[in-house]
């Protein structure tokens, strides 16, 4: 894990450049930070190499895709031994409409980010997958109606 104090003001504005449009040249990003060419691609190469940056993606858009429902499950397991924390870790692995998954403190143990095209797939998903999930002892759906704000990336104070 890289400590924070190791990234400074000129890493901070590449990746926020990076984030807003992950398809820069080397030469947009350097005449963006003031850096030459080979010192731009350098720092990236360095941002690459210690985990800072894990990858590069297109942003889809859901809807346009054809995934016009989002919800948030929150899921509360029926025990928290290591075997069936490990057990349902590696079967929402399996579930492709399950898009995220996050252990939480609060009301649940997880909260689950799902896609799916319709309703009905969302309940096939809801009652065919998840409530099966061994140990499942509730779960709770809550549905986006609208989305307000969807940043492409981390607040990156520069």
């Amino acid at each position: 894990m890289t400590d924070a104090s190791t990234i400074d003001a000129t890493d901070r504005r590449l990746l926020a450049l990076l984030q807003a449009n992950g398809r820069l040249t080397n030469a947009e990003l350097a005449e963006a930070t003031g850096l030459s060419v080979s010192a731009c691609h350098r720092r990236v190469k360095q941002l690459e190499a210690r985990g800072v940056i894990a990858g590069y993606t297109a942003i889809v858009d859901r809807a346009r895709a054809g995934l016009s429902v989002l919800a948030y499950v929150i899921v509360k397991l029926d025990s928290h031994t290591e075997e069936r924390l490990e057990d349902f870790d590696r079967r929402i692995q399996l579930i492709d409409e399950v898009v995220a998954c996050y252990a939480i403190s609060g009301s649940g143990d997880y909260i689950l980010k799902v896609v799916a095209p319709d309703m009905d797939s969302f309940a096939e998903v809801a009652l065919k997958k998840l409530a099966r999930l061994p140990g499942v002892k509730d779960s709770a759906s809550n549905f986006v109606l609208s989305v307000m704000k969807l940043s492409p990336g981390w607040p990156l104070a520069v």
